[in-house]
C-alpha cells in the first residue's frame, strides 16, 4: 500500500459517511487540459531569489533540450509570497487552479510552507519544499508533502553525533525571536537533553540592540565547549572571529540555514575556518552553474518532479505515489527518497571549513 493510499484509507475510516460538499474545490481533470506545456509551479519568498530561479530553469532547459516528455515541453510558473500575511496561500491556489501545475516546489520559511502545504493537501497536488526545515511541516502525515532538505530534528542528531566524537561537554545555543529559529532551538534543546541528560544553555539575542561584547561575555562566563548557531545573520561573522580570538578551543556548529546565509552574502569561507556546518554534499567545482546549497536543492527538486512525470505520467496522484515510493538516484545532493512523513532519508550531512573550503566530514 502506498503512502497516499494509506492516508486516504485513514481519512475514510475517521470521517463520518456523508455526501461530498458542493463547495469542495476540484482540481481540473487532466483530460480537460489543453495540449501544450507541462507546468511546474515555483513558490518563492520574493523575486530576489535569482539563483534559485536560475537553477530551476537550468533543469527545465536541459530536459527540454533532451526532448521533454512525449513531445511536450516543461515550463516553470513562478509566484512569490510577497505582500500581506497569507500571500503564500493565495499564490499557491493560483498555481493550482489558474496555472494548472502538475506539482509545486517551494523555497519558503516555515510559516509560508505551512500555508502552501495546506493548499497542496486540499488540491491533492505534490508539494516539495527545498528550504523550510521546521519539523511540524511533516508531522501532519500529509502524503502530498515532501522535502529534499533535512529537517531540524535530523540536523540536531547530526550535530550531536559530531559533538560526541569531539568528547562531549557543555553545549550552548544562540537563539532569536524568529519563527524558524525558535523551532530549530526547540529541536536542538530536546535532542541535547535526550542525549546528555542535561539541557543546553540557550542565549537569547535581541537582534535590534545587539552588543557584541555582552554576548561574548555571556558565552565565556558559561564555560560551554560547543556553540550551535541555528540561524543566519550578518553579525555572526564578527562574533565568530571574536570568540576564536578569546577562546580558540570553542567548537562552533552552524545549521543548514546558517550555511545558506553565508553563501547568499558571498563573503567567502575564510572567516569561518574550523566551523562545522550542515550542507549538501556535492562537487562545487564540477557544478559551477549551481553556486550555492539553496540552488542545488532546487535543481534536484525540479529534476525529481520531471523524472516522476517521465516515469509515471502527468496524473497528480501518480506523480505523488511515484516520488514518495521510489528512490531518485541521479540527485546532485545524493540519492533522494522519503520516509512515511515525507522527510528525506539520509539528507543531513556535516562539513567543516578547512583551508577556506567546506569539506565533507566522514564518519565510520
Amino acid at each position: 500500500m502506498t503512502r497516499l493510499s494509506l492516508y486516504l484509507l485513514i481519512v475514510a475510516l475517521t470521517l463520518p459517511l456523508r455526501g461530498v460538499s458542493q463547495n469542495q474545490q476540484q482540481l481540473p481533470a487532466e483530460s480537460s487540459a489543453q495540449p501544450g506545456d507541462i507546468t511546474i509551479g515555483l513558490l518563492l519568498p520574493d523575486h530576489t531569489q535569482t539563483g534559485v530561479i536560475a537553477a530551476a530553469e537550468l533543469a527545465i532547459d536541459r530536459t527540454n533540450t533532451a526532448g521533454g516528455y512525449m513531445g511536450r515541453e516543461f515550463r516553470l510558473v513562478v509566484r512569490t509570497a510577497e505582500g500581506f500575511w497569507g500571500a503564500g496561500s493565495k499564490e499557491s491556489v493560483s498555481l493550482v487552479y489558474e496555472d494548472h501545475v502538475r506539482a509545486i516546489i517551494g523555497s519558503l520559511d516555515g510559516r509560508n510552507g505551512h500555508l502552501a502545504e495546506q493548499v497542496a493537501t486540499k488540491s491533492h497536488l505534490t508539494y516539495i519544499e527545498t528550504f523550510a526545515t521546521e519539523p511540524t511541516l511533516s508531522q501532519a502525515f500529509v502524503p502530498w508533502f515532501m522535502r529534499v532538505v533535512p529537517n531540524d530534528n535530523q540536523q540536531s542528531a547530526t550535530i550531536l553525533d559530531q559533538i560526541k566524537s569531539e568528547g562531549g561537554g557543555t553545549i550552548g545555543i544562540l537563539s532569536t525571536e524568529a519563527y524558524d529559529t525558535r523551532y530549530a532551538v526547540r529541536s536542538l534543546a530536546k535532542a541535547v537533553a535526550g542525549k546528555t541528560g542535561m539541557p543546553p544553555q540557550v542565549f537569547d539575542l535581541e537582534t535590534t540592540t545587539i552588543h557584541q561584547k555582552e554576548i561574548i561575555e555571556k558565552i565565556l562566563s558559561s564555560e560551554i565547549k560547543h556553540l550551535v548557531l541555528p540561524f543566519d545573520a550578518a553579525y555572526l561573522k564578527e562574533l565568530i572571529i571574536s570568540l576564536r580570538q578569546v577562546r580558540p578551543s570553542l567548537k562552533i556548529y552552524g545549521t543548514l540555514h546558517f550555511t545558506m546565509g553565508i553563501e547568499s552574502r558571498k563573503s567567502g569561507w575564510d572567516a569561518y575556518e574550523g566551523v562545522y556546518i550542515l550542507g549538501p554534499r556535492f562537487d562545487r567545482e564540477k557544478y559551477t552553474s549551481l553556486p550555492d546549497s539553496r540552488s542545488v536543492y532546487m535543481y534536484d527538486a525540479v529534476n525529481l518532479v520531471i523524472n516522476a512525470i517521465q516515469k509515471a505520467g502527468t496524473d497528480r496522484v501518480a506523480i505523488t505515489d511515484y516520488i514518495s515510493e521510489s528512490v531518485y538516484s541521479r540527485g546532485i545532493t545524493g540519492n533522494i527518497s522519503f520516509d512515511e512523513l515525507g522527510n528525506r532519508q539520509g539528507a543531513s550531512t556535516l562539513l567543516r571549513i578547512q583551508n577556506g573550503l567546506p569539506i565533507l566530514i566522514k564518519h565510520p
